[in-house]
């Protein structure tokens, strides 16, 4: 009997174990929940501050140049670069990159260089490098977007497209 309960101990434990190694290795759909939430609640919104930041508009009314005009607008600007750079390295990390091709370590990468190009054009106070920036991030993001995430019929690569693509 004794012999029996050291068995069902042994299988006990061996289940226990199984369970705890399988949490740490985190389940696609996770990954795919946390990397959903940190890009609606981080990545989009700091995009968009980069993207509003300069823009040239031309319609019925006329071209409309937007630009920092304060060292704070700079400001934000540079910091929403930064902060999509640490993005770039935190989607790199296993609780984003988990159950995803190498080319997810690629995406991430691409957005962390072309975040370091957005914040030295930011840093230069030059709106035509700002822009350029900008252009290239949205093309950085769709084409990871392309690859894995599902898109409803017609919608855009990405949550909001800059305002002077709107037009």
């Amino acid at each position: 009997m004794t012999r029996f309960f050291g068995h069902i101990s042994c299988v006990v434990a061996a289940v226990i174990v199984a369970g705890c190694s399988q949490q740490d290795s985190p389940s696609a759909a996770e990954v795919d929940a946390a990397t959903e939430s940190l890009m609606a609640t981080q990545v989009q919104p700091e995009a968009q501050v980069y993207w509003d930041a300069v823009q040239f508009i031309s319609d019925a009314d006329g071209l409309h140049e937007i630009v920092p005009e304060t060292d704070a607008d700079w400001e934000r600007t540079i910091e929403a670069a930064r902060e999509l750079k640490a993005l770039g390295e935190e989607l790199q990390q296993p609780a984003y990159a988990a159950n995803r091709g190498a080319d997810w370590q690629d995406f991430s990468q691409g957005l962390v260089d072309i975040a370091t190009r957005a914040e030295a054009a930011a840093l230069s106070k030059d709106p035509h490098k700002v822009l350029d920036a900008g252009g290239v991030l949205y093309n950085v993001c769709s084409a990871c977007h392309e690859q894995y995430m599902e898109l409803k019929a017609g919608a855009a690569p990405i949550a909001q497209r800059p305002a002077d693509l709107q037009q």
